[in-house]
């Protein structure tokens, strides 16, 4: 009696044995990492902003004296939101920006096509704030002579006040000066490349009457 259910029960378990299925877990597929060469990395750049090109309809109207402060709150706030990622700042009534010489040139005094499209959007501000009057002032790092940095933020200087004339700014309204490697912003030894030295500045003065 006991060989017959010891065969039977033989018998059940080579029948689980043969019917059971095994599963092979499979590896996740490998990708190559690639490393950026040393030239390349942390080069990457922010995308840049483009000026907001405005759209004003004639000019801001007349100006007196009582209405200095507000007429230079209007300009202000449409050049922060024209010019963004440029600097303004408000020294009393007067705006002053600073435009980074490395973005705003090409090579030279040769103005780069990202410089001639910030310089057409803040004509268009001050075609419209017509009663200001506006000083462009070239600065340069201590790279060259002195006499070559004032050459060199002469020609800069000029570059831009030609370009703002070109663009409807009346020039009667404009001055240009190159002041070489006077007022450092970041204080170097003579003979440093600085990109922070290397700027032009423009000052927006109110003009009253």
């Amino acid at each position: 009696m006991k060989k017959p259910i010891v065969s039977l029960c033989l018998l059940l378990l080579l029948a689980a044995c043969q019917s059971e299925q095994h599963y092979a877990i499979e590896a996740p597929p490998s990708f190559p990492v690639t490393t950026p060469p040393p030239s390349q990395r942390g080069t990457a750049q922010p995308p840049r902003v483009k000026p907001s090109m405005p759209n004003y309809a004639g000019t801001a109207g007349p100006l007196t004296q009582a209405g200095v402060g507000r007429y230079m709150d209007g300009m202000e706030q449409d050049l922060r939101r024209i010019l963004r990622g440029t600097p303004v700042a408000r020294p009393g009534d007067t705006l002053a920006l600073e435009l980074h010489g490395d973005a705003l040139f090409e090579k030279g005094s040769v103005l780069s096509d990202d410089g001639r499209e910030l310089l057409g959007a803040l004509a268009a501000a001050l075609r419209h704030y017509d009663r200001t009057t506006i000083r462009v002032n070239g600065y340069t790092d201590t790279r060259g002579t002195p006499d070559q940095a004032i050459k060199t933020t002469q020609k800069r200087a000029d570059a831009v006040a030609a370009e703002l004339r070109a663009d409807g700014v009346d020039p009667r309204r404009i001055a240009a000066t190159g002041l070489g490697s006077a007022r450092l912003k970041k204080a170097t030894g003579d003979g440093v490349s600085e990109p922070r030295n290397r700027r032009i500045e423009i000052r927006i003065v109110p003009k009253p009457g």
